[in-house]
């Protein structure tokens, strides 16, 4: 019995140092821009560019239950002065887009697409605030603000759907600094019309196992100018 509890806290060490190194290899680096892009469901933005050129660019191709992804999500995140802006580009076919949700605050992961915005101030994280949206463009908050504290436009293409977030730093009482460091993660549902139901739920933090609601899974944001 001894030796197999030392067997089991071995083991739990190796597996907590392992993910312990995996989210701090697994980053993104927040650029500073100047100008901030205008929130309009379009990636043309110079604010986006420079995202991807200083380390602000991510892939969601991690799924939830640990099965192979057939979708994936292009991430692109970047700061101002005020704001801290995400965007998604969601890879899929726009005649199988759902979006039933039309008022903001609705449950939009019980069946719609939609996607979230996990972000913690400290990293590791130990509680988060969420923002989430589907192709509606609604805005549903938790522990953060209000629904109306933050912009969000989205805009369905023919193979994909584009998100762009701006949360005011207002929303989290925190304007951070360049060499700050916070801890995030960013997910996508792709809903199947069937209440509660779903074909596939993406992740970018790779330490997903059965819920993103688990502050451990957060990885590391770190602002860069």
């Amino acid at each position: 019995m001894q030796k197999g509890w030392l067997f089991f806290i071995i083991a739990m060490l190796v597996f907590l140092i392992a993910s312990g190194a995996i989210a701090d290899e697994v980053y993104l680096r927040v650029a500073y821009v100047k100008k901030g892009p205008k929130i309009d469901g379009k990636l043309d933005d110079e604010a986006w560019k420079i995202a991807e050129q200083k380390g602000g660019q991510g892939v969601l191709e991690w799924h939830l239950h640990g099965k192979p992804a057939t979708y994936k999500s292009d991430l692109f995140i970047c700061f101002d002065n005020d704001n801290l802006y995400i965007a998604y580009k969601n890879y899929q076919k726009k005649d199988t887009v759902i979006a039933t949700f039309t008022t903001d605050g609705s449950p939009s992961w019980t069946k719609d697409d939609d996607i979230g915005s996990f972000i913690s101030t400290t990293y590791p994280a130990t509680t988060w605030m969420q923002a989430l949206s589907n192709p509606n463009s609604i805005r549903t908050t938790y522990n953060m603000g209000s629904n109306d504290s933050w912009d969000v436009a989205c805009a369905v293409y023919d193979d994909y759907w584009v998100v762009e977030q701006c949360i005011p730093f207002d929303n989290f009482n925190v304007w951070p600094e360049a060499g700050d460091e916070w801890a995030g993660n960013f997910t996508r549902h792709i809903g199947a019309n069937t209440g509660a139901g779903d074909i596939e739920w993406l992740s970018w933090s790779p330490l997903v196992k059965a819920t993103f609601l688990d502050a451990t899974t957060m990885c590391l944001l770190e602002f860069v100018k």
